[in-house]
């Protein structure tokens, strides 16, 4: 059978997942909204190799060859496949690689892209199907509940169902429908030293934790209705606040965790000022120290040309919304 291979989008949550209400099934306590990116990918290519012994895991890091995976990541990748192949039934080994064209492990949902682009391979190599609507579910069990979200496109919603946490994600308006740019702002392009999963552990932990839940449903309509409508003003206040309470939430858990630089500070006191002037900006962090920066496509040059002379950046990257996962002609092997 021939190679597959699939690039999935990174996503941005605009109302964030923190905390999970069962980890063994990765079940979010609460749900969560995100804008799905168009340029940061991941690349997945997988094969059958009958005969063999054992799959062989390949990563292809962002210069250099492919090179066997190694640590949490191959483990991470080994127990997504064991239940892909539960659910499909499907057992013959595998070559598999993955890449990432941004940062990995910084924060900005390398986890859920690459395991998104891990399922569809997947499915599509053993199905020869376009994948069902479940695969949103399969990719949120890779233990990134996140990856759920990096299916549909556009911006998604999950769980669809807030009474059903096991429900899948679902889009709720597409990329054209509200064609926001993302300006990334990396300051720190290493990988971060708590990973999410471990964060969503240590949540619960923190004394302001039920509290954000009692205050996420009006949080999640907000933004839902900003969305519908294109408010942006709306969006910037909620989203800012959301990203801030996460922050709080991580600094506050036992242990605490500090994501945050003092390059993150300088960056997000440059958007506050920016808004303050009156460009329409605003950012939003997910668990790491980089932050994204908002605003309409038609306002995204004049916001960078703002913002990049900013010392504490040491990278950035322009994306915007996009339409989700697609199958790729190049392959990484």
């Amino acid at each position: 059978m021939d190679k597959i291979s699939i690039a999935a989008p990174s996503n941005i949550a605009l109302v964030k997942y923190w905390g999970m209400s069962n980890s063994q099934l990765t079940l979010p306590c609460a749900p969560s909204l995100s804008m799905t990116l168009k340029y940061c990918v991941s690349h997945c290519t997988v094969e059958p190799i009958p005969g063999a012994r054992a799959d062989q895991i390949l990563w292809k890091p962002a210069s250099g060859p492919l090179i066997p995976a190694e640590g949490d990541m191959r483990r991470g990748i080994e127990n997504h496949l064991a239940r892909l192949r539960r659910h499909l039934n499907y057992h013959v080994p595998l070559r598999i690689a993955t890449s990432n064209n941004f940062p990995t492990g910084a924060g900005i949902a390398s986890s859920a892209s690459g395991f998104a682009a891990v399922a569809l391979a997947f499915a599509q190599l053993c199905t020869g199907k376009t994948p069902a609507a479940d695969l949103s579910l399969l990719a949120r069990m890779s233990g990134s509940g996140s990856a759920a979200r990096s299916i549909p496109g556009g911006y998604v919603l999950w769980p669809a169902n807030a009474t059903d946490l096991d429900s899948p994600a679902q889009r709720i308006a597409t990329a054209a429908h509200w064609p926001l740019a993302d300006l990334i702002a990396v300051v720190d392009s290493t990988p971060k030293p708590v990973s999410s999963l471990e964060g969503h552990r240590r949540a619960a932990s923190s004394p302001f934790f039920n509290t954000r839940l009692g205050l996420l449903p009006d949080r999640l309509l907000r933004v839902r209705r900003a969305i519908e409508q294109r408010d942006f003003n709306t969006l910037a206040e909620t989203v800012e606040q959301e990203a801030i309470e996460l922050h709080i939430i991580a600094m506050t858990s036992l242990p605490p965790i500090f994501y945050w630089l003092p390059a993150t500070l300088q960056v997000l006191a440059h958007v506050r000022k920016l808004r303050h002037d009156g460009l329409k900006v605003c950012a939003t962090m997910d668990a790491g120290p980089n932050v994204h920066i908002l605003c309409e496509a038609t306002e995204s040059e004049a916001v960078l040309a703002e913002l990049k002379g900013s010392a504490a950046v040491q990278e950035w990257i322009i994306d915007g919304a996009g339409d989700g996962p697609t199958r790729l002609d190049q392959h990484l092997f």
